[in-house]
């Protein structure tokens, strides 16, 4: 059921006579070496599990606080979107003309898994439809929103096997007039998001920030509340996404590799590209601490004054407060003797800190504290 959504239908942008290359596959995903690799795949006496998520079905994923939730599946995205319009049929590839690129900046699904996909289909059928939307009225084309992949592995599938089966495929489809841009730019990047069980930093940026955008020009109230909602993640986690998204290119792989956190990473992309490259420039240096000690809204020829400052006062020499001459451990009763020069406006301790918290005191009090 839908909810606070205004729908304006209006004619698609779509145009036949965009199609370039061959009808039903894009030219970015041709790849000449894919159809030899499911070929060898499909002689194998048996194929191992595909991955959650790989056929179109639904997958499980960790959201950016780490706690497991189950992702919408496509069918959500669509009743979201468009409520109960739509039906399902069988459309012949050489209908299909692919989402376009503007819509689709993911990452490509990798060769490993795209093998996969395509013995997953050829034992046991297409798991998940894809979704097109007519672009006339006649229904001559179909423009694709989700699964490209799949098209395109029917594609090759027809090319080794024959088998007219592959000639066409199962689809959700939207008579012509039934979605606006809007809405078909909606259900392109969600579909991503629902369907992909693994995503990059880029991807899911993107895919959260064409969400609140969507959102904000339908005028729906509380944007990063609904977003939140439909996209089970924490409202703070679609704040810090939706910054993510200004993120320069660089920087988002080392956001993959965990050198970063994401909060620190939608610090530096609410700045201007020349300051997030200075600070690329300075990425040997650079931590999240260091990074979080710059207010967001530091005027921007402050910021690298700032980190520099803020790096030279990390790594200066520090004055050593003390040090533990002796340590003597009798039936658990400690005794220690310790030198130590405290600064005038501190007391001396002694705690008993839990393995679990220790990390935090270093990261707080490690100035403070005599190892």
């Amino acid at each position: 059921m839908m909810r606070n959504r205004t729908i304006n239908f209006a004619k698609s942008d779509a145009r036949p006579e965009d199609i370039k290359g061959t009808i039903g596959v894009s030219d970015r995903f041709a790849d000449p070496k894919l159809k030899k690799a499911i070929a060898e795949q499909m002689r194998a006496p048996q194929a191992p599990a595909a991955p959650p998520g790989a056929d179109g079905s639904p997958a499980r994923a960790e959201d950016t606080e780490g706690t497991l939730r189950t992702k919408r599946d496509v069918e959500d995205v669509l009743t979201e979107i468009a409520g109960t319009a739509g039906r399902f049929m069988r459309i012949p590839r050489t209908k299909l003309m692919p989402t376009p690129a503007a819509w689709n900046p993911f990452s490509q699904v990798s060769q490993e898994k795209k093998v996969l996909m395509a013995d997953s289909i050829c034992r046991t059928g297409l798991q998940q439809p894809i979704v097109v939307r007519s672009i006339d009225e006649a229904g001559n084309m179909y423009q694709i929103l989700a699964g490209n992949t799949r098209n395109e592995i029917y594609g090759v599938l027809y090319e080794l096997t024959g088998d007219e089966k592959y000639a066409s495929i199962e689809a959700k489809v939207y008579g012509y007039g039934e979605l606006t841009d809007d809405q078909a730019r909606e259900i392109a990047s969600d579909t991503n998001y629902v369907q992909r069980a693994e995503l990059s930093s880029r991807d899911k940026a993107y895919a959260i920030h064409t969400k609140v955008e969507m959102l904000k020009k339908n005028k729906v109230a509380a944007v990063l509340d609904r977003v939140a909602e439909q996209m089970n993640i924490q409202r703070s986690s679609v704040f810090y996404w939706n910054k993510v998204f200004s993120l320069i290119p660089e920087f988002y792989a080392y956001f993959d590799e965990g050198r970063i956190r994401l909060k620190t990473a939608s610090r530096i992309a609410s700045w201007p590209p020349a300051i997030q490259k200075a600070l690329w420039e300075r990425r040997d240096f650079l931590t999240d601490d260091l990074i979080l000690k710059i207010p967001a809204k530091t005027p921007y020829d402050q910021i690298i004054p700032r980190f520099e400052e803020l790096l030279d006062i990390s790594t200066a020499p520090k004055k050593e407060l003390g040090h533990i001459q002796s340590v003597d451990v009798q039936d658990r009763t400690y005794t220690i003797q310790a030198e130590v020069d405290r600064p005038d406006d501190s007391e001396v301790v002694v705690l008993c800190v839990p393995k679990g918290k220790m990390k935090a005191l270093q990261r707080a009090y490690g100035d403070f504290l005599i190892k």
